[in-house]
């Protein structure tokens, strides 16, 4: 049994008629007839029976129609669907950013969409806590394209689009406050909020406060970047963070750090060189691509406003 006895079988059944079917399939009418008998012959029943020049389906026809006619609809629906999923116009792309570059996805959505008119390209943003997850589903192909720091592997092209300041976030009531700036080490003893272990945010802080000597007091640990933010406010601790995009968290200073401190994280575009990107996914990277450090461009943007 194949695909094309089934096709054959329902135009039949609809057009009670070998020659018109045949005529319709654009065959022979003996092709249809033969492959109308193999058909027969696998199922061990008649399908039709004559009734003058037109034919009808017998009982076993009758039985065997409706599920017939229900998989070539729903295989015809899954083809289309794949269709409408790999269209570069109307596609579907799968794109992975940490919780601190949400807003950054949201202004690359609208600037792509603006930019090139794809206003039916759909977009399947997650946000994901850890850079090892977004490793993990990178390396494994269960996302298109990601936005993160740089993940170290031979399978993983990358395009570089900007830097991520890593900034101090106090309590606007907090005594470093009035402060411009400030050197890590006048935070020795403060009470501190962190990133779990499972960030990759907390090993590097934790590297850098050995190479300092200095011992904040961790608090409080959590993955989300806005429950860092609403602890700081509620002047609970301070934090390190990549600077908040968009507007400053209520009640919270961002301060820059001087002398000594993280580098700022570089962020780049990221996709699996050995997996299948859709075209809609090809569109949006190449795009990307071309306009460069978008990343940086995105902050002068805010920063202009």
């Amino acid at each position: 049994m194949n695909l094309k006895q089934l096709e054959y079988f329902r135009m039949i059944a609809e057009l009670e008629h070998f020659t018109k079917a045949s005529e319709k399939l654009l065959i022979s009418q003996s092709s249809l007839s033969h492959s109308i008998k193999e058909l027969e012959a696998e199922l061990g029943v008649e399908l039709f029976m004559r009734q003058g020049r037109n034919v009808k389906l017998t009982k076993y026809g009758q039985m065997f129609l409706p599920f017939v006619e229900q998989a070539l609809d729903t295989l015809g629906e899954g083809c289309q669907r794949l269709r409408d999923y790999v269209d570069p116009n109307t596609g579907t792309l799968n794109i992975a950013v940490p919780p601190s570059l949400s807003a950054f996805i949201s202004y690359m959505t609208v600037f792509y969409i603006s930019e090139t008119g794809r206003t039916n390209v759909n977009f399947q943003i997650s946000q994901v806590s850890t850079y090892d997850e977004i490793s993990r589903q990178v390396l494994q192909g269960e996302i298109d394209l990601a936005f993160s720091t740089n993940i170290d592997s031979p399978l993983i092209n990358r395009a570089l689009v900007g830097h991520h300041e890593m900034v101090l976030l106090v309590s606007k009531n907090h005594r470093l406050a009035n402060q411009s700036s400030v050197d890590l080490k006048e935070i020795d003893g403060e009470r501190f909020i962190h990133y779990t272990t499972a960030s990759q945010i907390r090993r590097v802080l934790d590297a850098e406060f050995e190479r300092l000597d200095i011992h904040p007091k961790m608090v409080s640990e959590t993955l989300q970047d806005h429950v860092i933010y609403g602890l700081v406010a509620a002047n609970q601790g301070i934090a390190i963070v990549p600077r908040p995009l968009g507007a400053m968290p209520y009640n919270v200073k961002a301060l820059p750090i001087e002398n000594a401190g993280p580098d700022p994280r570089k962020i780049y575009l990221l996709w699996n060189r050995q997996s299948y990107l859709p075209p809609a996914a090809v569109r949006f990277r190449d795009f990307v691509v071309q306009h460069g450090r978008v990343f940086d461009e995105y902050l002068l943007s805010m920063n202009g406003q």
